[in-house]
């Protein structure tokens, strides 16, 4: 069984996320935050050090606007939906 994401899926996982965003400010959305966070735990060494890259500045990140749908949580919690099943 797969358990850690490379970098080109990780790369993909996150232009979909910015290709989604619905305002400037979801680069640096709470929500977003948390997307990439979790990427970086399921991922390989190569992809973690992308992740820590692009990974929102600790001073810019805000709460949730409150957009709905939110693109950032939405992808979130699909990719969580389809982690929890590959790892069933």
């Amino acid at each position: 069984m797969k358990t850690e994401l490379t970098l080109i899926e990780v790369n993909t996982l996150i232009d979909e996320a910015k290709f989604s965003f619905r305002h400037e400010e979801c680069a640096t959305c709470e929500c977003y935050l948390g997307y990439v966070i979790q990427l970086k735990i399921d991922s390989g060494a190569e992809a973690r050090q992308f992740l820590k890259e692009i990974k929102p500045d600790r001073d810019k990140i805000h709460s949730c606007l409150g957009c709905d749908p939110c693109s950032p949580g939405t992808l979130y919690a699909n990719y969580l939906r389809k982690r929890t099943s590959r790892l069933e």
